[in-house]
């Protein structure tokens, strides 16, 4: 009763999340204005014969105030329209320096589509074969890695339905293998579309396409704690065997039920790359080294589970996850004095790399606290539960946190979370083995 309670009174507005969006600044255009996207259709062709690739977009949005519309793509738009009429996207600067897309046109409050194409070249490697390796890699310790790199996309605080109509062209009949985790259709010999969850956000969506038969796969079902049977497909390079990784999976997947309750995704995807790189999370699929594919089921629970609304939020589950990784440690106090981890600009979009180790040092004080009700587990299991499929802030987390425990959290967020950079020892905290810096050619070879 305790979190239905608390579920009503600080829940976030499902699926409507534009109180969570940075603040509108002025460019030289007028006033920029965060928009929420209602639903996105992504037309992604592959010209196998002539080794090109380009998207065509679909962007219905709303805005709520008078303005010129933001959102990010990094590949600059060939074309654009805005309900019908041409318009030009140029590259605008947050207050912070960060850079985004304006649309060259004011809107008013109402529904709007924005509709553009742009190329794509990013991940992407074609053969003689006219078969093609692509995948919308992405990556939550750096600026502008999200879906923003291949498609035109919203923000994290934005949750709405994506979907990818895939063509292969140049070819009657495709030869192609399509991992993701979205609802797969084949819509014709060489076109699939896929389906996304309304709850994704820009850090979500997987998709992997392959020659077919190039990569070794097992699917396999698991049923949940809730009597639901959950299709999984596990998969890996020539150099290893997918069966490691579906023994792993399950043994891993019993011990996070049994902990914060049933798996919340419709499937689970997993793609084993290179041994010693760590790996990335998406919702329910991940690509991830074996060694750190338990860090990476963990984060569909919290991070893809419950979901971070920008930056400032994202230390929350990579805390939540080293904690774990390091066997639920409890401590009196943090091995630091103080750290700024979450009160950057509120436009930063990357995760502070120091969350690894001083968020877990931080959870591991959480859980002394609250030692007296079931520790800080009992709290994120409930939590887990009253707003899977959300997402949150760190305002929002120390809001539950205080509500659960009956304490006064202030001074310790004030602190830790939002005070100085500085630690006991003084020392520099690196990013933990299971994220660590991938550079080009390791994501070609992941390919």
């Amino acid at each position: 009763m305790k979190w239905f309670l608390l579920s009503i009174l600080l829940s976030t507005q499902a699926l409507a999340n534009l109180h969570l969006a940075p603040p509108d600044f002025e460019t030289h255009l007028g006033k920029a204005i965060f928009v929420d996207f209602e639903k996105a259709e992504y037309n992604v062709t592959y010209n196998v014969l002539w080794k090109r690739s380009q998207v065509k977009s679909r962007i219905e949005f709303k805005a709520d105030k008078k303005g010129f519309p933001v959102f990010d793509l990094i590949p600059g738009p060939v074309r654009a329209k805005l309900n019908g009429k041409p318009v030009s996207i140029i590259q605008t600067t947050a207050p912070d320096g960060s850079k985004l897309r304006q649309v060259n046109a004011e809107v008013g409050p109402g529904l709007h589509v924005l509709e553009m194409e742009n190329k794509l070249s990013k991940n992407i490697r074609y053969s003689l074969r006219r078969t093609v390796s692509s995948a919308f890699w992405i990556r939550d310790l750096k600026y502008r890695k999200f879906l923003e790199q291949y498609i035109p996309s919203n923000f994290e605080f934005d949750q709405y339905q994506m979907i990818m109509n895939v063509t292969f062209s140049g070819i009657k009949k495709a030869r192609q293998d399509i991992y993701t985790n979205g609802e797969l259709t084949q819509t014709s010999p060489n076109s699939y579309r896929i389906v996304y969850p309304e709850y994704f956000t820009v850090s979500s969506p997987y998709f992997h396409t392959t020659p077919r038969g190039q990569k070794k796969r097992l699917d396999f079902t698991y049923k949940s704690i809730s009597g639901r049977i959950i299709p999984i497909t596990v998969y890996t390079s020539w150099w290893s065997h997918p069966r490691k990784f579906k023994l792993e999976t399950e043994k891993v997947l019993k011990e996070l039920e049994a902990d914060y309750g049933p798996w919340a995704h419709p499937s689970f995807v997993a793609y084993e790359t290179l041994p010693g790189t760590g790996g990335m999370e998406h919702a329910g699929a991940t690509q991830t080294s074996f060694a750190a594919l338990d860090h990476e089921m963990l984060h569909s629970y919290f991070a893809k589970g419950v979901m971070p609304a920008n930056g400032n939020s994202g230390w929350i589950d990579e805390a939540i996850a080293s904690w774990r990784d390091k066997g639920y440690q409890r401590k009196p106090l943090p091995d630091f004095v103080s750290s700024n981890l979450g009160a950057h600009s509120p436009y930063q979009r990357n995760t502070d790399k120091r969350a690894y180790a001083l968020g877990a040092e931080f959870m591991a004080y959480l859980d002394y606290r609250l030692q007296d009700i079931g520790g800080l587990k009992a709290f994120l299991k409930g939590y887990f539960q009253a707003y899977k499929h959300t997402v949150i802030t760190t305002e929002h987390f120390k809001n539950n946190l205080e509500f659960f425990s009956g304490l006064d959290l202030t001074h310790d967020f004030e602190t830790y979370i939002w005070g100085e950079n500085k630690s006991s020892e003084d020392e520099s905290y690196e990013v933990s083995p299971v994220h660590k810096e991938i550079n080009h050619n390791q994501l070609e070879m992941m390919l």
